[in-house]
């Protein structure tokens, strides 16, 4: 497909200009505070699901309903980022999670419950406003650079998410943690006003005629399609991994409390150092090859975290050294994606993102609710092999692209 021309966007010229001290950090900061918001339950569905009446089995509709809340904001609240300033519908997609969060905290119904869960995912796409007004507002040779900055902070939220909610459930119980996310909300709120410029998009699309060239892109765009393929298949593993460790460290062979379990989760946060690294090494062209190993890295750590359903020292290394993999290989391959499909088409960003983070976030959704199911149906190896069988299609979808693409060899004389 033709890249578009890279002039084109509005932002270049403010791109060139001195951003305020300290846009990125900030950025980072207030995506990875809300992003947050969205995952302090999944650590703790057991004793939410006991105190609202829920069937263990069915704790995981938790984390699934707030994703799915997620990807409906992204469908239909995300793309209006490339028609309205951007700041001002950050801020309005935020008072949503606000909302959420202070309904989880004092409701004792499960259906409200649940459908607050589906508004704090709601309400937690401002992160997908503000990461292609990042990326609108930067220097153009350094967009995998910002991005890769950007998503640190959105992979360290989503990673100390797990350890901090359980280590608020632990002496204060878990509707305090939905009392911070709301507090979060408002802090968030505050620096957005505070640290970030605004900006206005040339875009004026109509809401409906913006849908509709969302569709067009969904069925048209190759890049889009292969890319989120990827992506879907990545978190679907990663969320199933977050979602039924918990599980796995709760019972016997390690039989964990919530606080030793978070120390364990904080492991994983490690990984977020890998996103700003792929960004410079996308920006240097080498997005293939940054694809090529995040997804074979993601295969090897479940042939890793296999050997963690045994217990003892032996076990408990092996999950933590496959969550250090896993939790690299999965930010890499997201932002080779993003700088690939954002400097192919910067008039699109917000839509393409939206498209996009949506089919991430449906593989998220889908991997909480089998991880549960997988872990408790069949043990921790159930688990493994219905994990490992994303990566590993991935892999495969990839390295067939790569075989189509590659040019045919030039035959010998001699058959």
């Amino acid at each position: 497909m033709a890249r578009s021309d890279p002039s084109s966007d509005v932002n270049v010229s403010i791109a060139n200009d001195r951003l305020p001290a300290g846009f990125e950090f900030a950025v980072a900061c207030v995506c990875g505070a809300i992003v947050a918001n969205l995952y302090f339950a999944q650590p703790i569905v057991g004793e939410i699901a006991g105190t609202l009446g829920l069937a263990p089995e069915r704790a995981g509709i938790i984390v699934t309903f707030a994703q799915l809340g997620y990807c409906l904001g992204l469908l239909l609240l995300v793309p209006l980022a490339d028609a309205l300033e951007n700041r001002r519908l950050a801020l309005a997609v935020l008072v949503v999670g606000f909302a959420a969060s202070i309904t989880m905290a004092l409701t004792t119904s499960p259906t409200l419950f649940l459908i607050a869960c589906f508004g704090i995912g709601l309400g937690s796409v401002s992160v997908q406003i503000l990461l292609p007004y990042a990326a609108a507002l930067s220097d153009p040779k350094r967009q995998g650079l910002m991005v890769g900055r950007v998503m640190s902070g959105i992979l360290t939220g989503i990673m100390l998410s797990r350890p901090v909610s359980s280590l608020i459930t632990g002496p204060l119980g878990w509707r305090s943690v939905f009392f911070a996310s709301a507090v979060i909300c408002l802090g968030a709120a505050g620096l957005i006003l505070v640290r970030m410029p605004a900006r206005q998009p040339e875009s004026k699309l109509s809401y409906g005629a913006m849908l509709k060239s969302m569709g067009s892109l969904a069925l048209g765009n190759r890049l889009l399609q292969r890319r989120a393929a990827y992506q879907f298949l990545m978190f679907y593993s990663y969320t199933l991994f977050w979602t039924a460790l918990p599980l796995l460290l709760s019972r016997p062979p390690y039989s964990l409390d919530q606080v030793q379990i978070a120390f364990v989760a904080l492991a994983g946060a490690a990984g977020a150092i890998m996103s700003p690294l792929a960004g410079r090494v996308a920006d240097r062209g080498a997005i293939t090859l940054g694809t090529t190993l995040s997804l074979s890295a993601g295969v090897l750590s479940w042939i890793v975290v296999g050997w963690g359903g045994s217990g003892g020292v032996v076990g408990l290394v092996a999950l933590l050294v496959g969550a250090l993999l896993l939790d690299g290989a999965v930010p890499v391959s997201l932002v080779m994606s993003q700088r690939e499909l954002f400097s192919a088409h910067p008039n699109e960003r917000a839509r393409l993102n939206g498209l996009f983070m949506a089919a991430f976030f449906v593989g998220g959704a889908a991997g909480a609710s089998v991880g549960v199911w997988a872990i408790e149906s069949f043990g921790w190896h159930g688990a493994m092999i219905a994990g490992a069988s994303g990566p590993l299609l991935a892999l495969t979808l990839h390295l067939t692209f790569l075989a189509l693409q590659a040019p045919p060899r030039s035959k010998g004389v001699r058959k």
